[in-house]
This record gives C-alpha cells, sequence and structure tokens, in this order.
C-alpha cells in the first residue's frame, strides 16, 4: 500500500513537471510568412537568372507538350517572348510554321511525352536542323514530389534545346577538308602511279632503243664488212679488166709497134704501114675498154650534165645489152631538178634494180619512172617478170642487193619498199623528201 501510494505521488509530481513545458512550447513564436514568402520569391529570381545565363534553351513542359516555363534564349533566338510562348506547343514554337504532317521534331516531342508519361524515366534526344540552325534536343522527365501525385497542370519534363550549328559547321568543314585531302591524296596517288607508268613506259622505250641501237650497230658492222668486201671486189674487178683488157691490149700494141720498128729497119721483111695500122686499131679497142671501165665506175655524163640523163643513157645502154627485154623510160624531171646529193644514189639505184630484173625476173618488159611532186622525188622500177618466185628463201636471206637498195635509201633520208604480185611482176619503189634548197632549186630548174 505504501509502494503504491508513494508511486501515486510520484506520477503526480510528474505530471505537474509537464505543464510548464507545454506551456513554454506554446509561448515559442511562429516563423515569418513573409520572410519565408520573400526567400521564396528570391530563390525563383535566382533560378530564372541562373537558366536565362544558360546558352541553351531549356522549358518547362506540360503533359501535351504545352510550354509552362522557359528561359529568355527564346527571345535571343527570336522565337518569341518569354511571357508570350507559354501555354504554346513546343513544336509549334520551335518549328514555326511548319506544316509537314511527318515532321521528325513533332513526332519526337509527341513519342518522349507518351513515353514519359507511361511511367518511363529515361531521356530522349534528337539531332535535327531548325532553318538554320542545327541543334540537339534532349527531353527528361521531371522528378516526381515525394508527397503528391502529378496533377495535370504539372510540369511532365524538361526540354533543353542546345545550338550546334558552329559545332555543325565545323564538323561539315572538318568533312570537306577531310574529302578535299583524300581528292588530293587520291590524284597525287593517280599522279604517281601515272608518273611510275610513264617511268616503266619511258624504261621500255629506253631498252627498246638499246636494243635497236645494238641492232643499228650490228648492221652498221656488217654495213662495214660488206662495203670493205665490195671494195675489194671492185679493185679485184678493177683490176682482173685492167690485166685481161687492157694489160692485154697494151702487150698487143707493144708487139705491134716493136714488128713495125722492124719492118722499117729491113724493108724487105715486108710493109710496115699495115702494121701500124693494127697498131692503131688496137690502141683505139684499149681506148674503148679504158672508157668502159671509167664508165662502170662513175659515168661521166652523171657529172656531165645530172642524174635523170645518165638514168637516160643507162636504160639505152641497157636495152642494147638486153635486145630481148622492152625499157620504156619516163622522165617526169630534168638534170637540174634532181638534188645533187641525191644524184648518185638515184643512178646507182636505176644500175641494181635493172640488174636484178635482167638477174632473176625473166621479164619481157621494165618502166623506169623517175618523177618528182612538191615535197618528195620518186623511182620506180616495174617489170611484167616473175620477180622472186624462182629465188629460194636462202638466197633471199643472204642476197645483198635489196639490202643495199634500203640501206642506201635510208643514209640518205629516202625509203624503199618492193612490191611482189605473183604472175603480175615487181614494183620497186624509192622515195626522197626534198628539203626547202631542194624544191627551190628544182622550182628554178622547171624554169
Amino acid at each position: 500500500m505504501a509502494t503504491s501510494a508513494k508511486s501515486k505521488g510520484s506520477r503526480a509530481r510528474t505530471k505537474g513537471a509537464r505543464r510548464p513545458v507545454r506551456a513554454a512550447a506554446r509561448a515559442v513564436p511562429r516563423p515569418d510568412i513573409h520572410g519565408r514568402q520573400a526567400a521564396i520569391e528570391r530563390a525563383k529570381l535566382d533560378w530564372e537568372s541562373t537558366a536565362d545565363a544558360l546558352a541553351e534553351l531549356v522549358c518547362l513542359l506540360g503533359g501535351d507538350g504545352e510550354l509552362m516555363r522557359t528561359n529568355r534564349v527564346v527571345e535571343d533566338w527570336s522565337l518569341g517572348t518569354v511571357s508570350g510562348v507559354l501555354g504554346k506547343n513546343a513544336h509549334t514554337v520551335l518549328h514555326p510554321g511548319c506544316r509537314n504532317t511527318r515532321c521528325s521534331i513533332a513526332g519526337f516531342l509527341k513519342h518522349a511525352l507518351d513515353e514519359i508519361r507511361r511511367g518511363t524515366r529515361r531521356q530522349f534526344e534528337l539531332q535535327d536542323s531548325i532553318g538554320a540552325r542545327f541543334v540537339h534536343l534532349t527531353v527528361r522527365p521531371m522528378r516526381g514530389r515525394p508527397t503528391t501525385g502529378s496533377e495535370r497542370g504539372d510540369a511532365r519534363a524538361v526540354l533543353v534545346v542546345t545550338d550546334q550549328s558552329a559545332l555543325h559547321r565545323a564538323r561539315d568543314e572538318l568533312e570537306r577538308l577531310n574529302s578535299s585531302l583524300e581528292d588530293r591524296v587520291r590524284a597525287r596517288t593517280q599522279a604517281l602511279a601515272d608518273a611510275n607508268r610513264d617511268l616503266r613506259n619511258e624504261i621500255i622505250r629506253r631498252e627498246q632503243a638499246e636494243v635497236a641501237l645494238r641492232g643499228s650497230r650490228n648492221e652498221l658492222v656488217a654495213l662495214s664488212e660488206q662495203l670493205i668486201g665490195a671494195q675489194e671486189g671492185e679493185r679485184k674487178r678493177i683490176a682482173l679488166e685492167l690485166h685481161d683488157s687492157v694489160g692485154q691490149s697494151l702487150s698487143a700494141v707493144k708487139y705491134t709497134l716493136e714488128r713495125g720498128m722492124e719492118l722499117l729497119r729491113q724493108p724487105r721483111l715486108g710493109n710496115p704501114a699495115a702494121v701500124f695500122q693494127l697498131a692503131v686499131r688496137r690502141i683505139q679497142e684499149t681506148a674503148e675498154s679504158i672508157r668502159s671501165i671509167s664508165m662502170n665506175l662513175r659515168p661521166k655524163i652523171l657529172d656531165d650534165l645530172g642524174a635523170a640523163s645518165a638514168v637516160q643513157w643507162f636504160c639505152r645502154d641497157f636495152a642494147e645489152i638486153y635486145p630481148s627485154m622492152t625499157v620504156a623510160t619516163e622522165l617526169g624531171v630534168s638534170d637540174g631538178q634532181v638534188p645533187d646529193r641525191l644524184a648518185t644514189v638515184v643512178y646507182r639505184s636505176v644500175q641494181e634494180l635493172l640488174n636484178n630484173v635482167a638477174k632473176h625476173s625473166d621479164a619481157k618488159h621494165v618502166a623506169v619512172k623517175l618523177a618528182m611532186d612538191e615535197s618528195r622525188l620518186f623511182l620506180e622500177v616495174r617489170d611484167n617478170g616473175v620477180g622472186f618466185e624462182k629465188a629460194t628463201p636462202e638466197s633471199r636471206r643472204h642476197g645483198s642487193g635489196l639490202r643495199n637498195l634500203r640501206e642506201r635509201a635510208q643514209m640518205t633520208g629516202g625509203q624503199f619498199s618492193i612490191t611482189l604480185a605473183p604472175g603480175r611482176g615487181t614494183l620497186a619503189q624509192l622515195s626522197w623528201p626534198l628539203a626547202d634548197v631542194d624544191r627551190a632549186v628544182a622550182r628554178v630548174a622547171r624554169v
């Protein structure tokens, strides 16, 4: 009992002690409502100032995409005033005048807001061009208040629009520079490839030229050997003719003159007049032999008159030697029109061609034509024989007559060609280009 009384006394004291505390609590003054409102206003101003200082366009979007708040970048971009755009659809503000039902920006905003309404917490991004600007759009869902749900009039999302035009232009310029650099690299690579190809072609050309030079050197060596052989052969022929013809004739003349001298000393042995007459005839024959040898070496008419007259004389002499063959001569030039540097070549070519006709063709008719136009001198020899049909491949390969003609023409700047028509004969053609001096001399000679 004592204990119960004591406990009741203690509870009574405790209750008595709590009453002053409640009284004290009721005595604490309430916070200043006006100060709190001022702090909120200052916070709103600070947020607006911070948002207005950003370079990006920042907007609060409602559930249907209407603008609930925005910073002053909307005015910097000439999209309207801060108060004027509130309540308008974000697509209408960002893309004014758009009538495209498939606008990528409108579709992006609608898709992002639909996903946010379904409760997604991820952000949505899009890069696109709006007029002259290339922008990056980001839509993020708003964080809901922990105590209240989002009402229809509350902001649902944040739209951040970043102007990346300068970056886009820099990227385009970089791509253009890269493309230009690639084009320059391709052009330089192509130029190097062309240079390498030209270099390879030049190497091939020089190798071919070197081969041709070696061939020409070999031909020159062969020609020199042939020339030496021809000289030796000609000397041998002249020596034989002088020995067999002139030498024997002179020996006979010497013997005849000695016999005449003996008859003069001893008249009883006979009349010396007949002996001296025989000596005179033999001297004349010797002179004719010497003249013939001289004409074979170089006809005097070639130096006295010219190439045309020498060709005509040789054709006439050839017809006398080969009476079974008809020789037709057509000379369309005069002696003065043939350049001196070509006179001997023309004459020797006619000699070689007619001798070939006599040796190989069995022809009955041969025509020699010498003509000239404004730029070239032509020589043609045509026969109606069998040509080279009877010649063996070995003789054709090793024969020197045609090779001499070709080399003689090339050494004087001309060309040689031969056309073989089985059953219809052979046509040999030589031509030489005329220099300005040659044409001037030919015009004077023609007048």
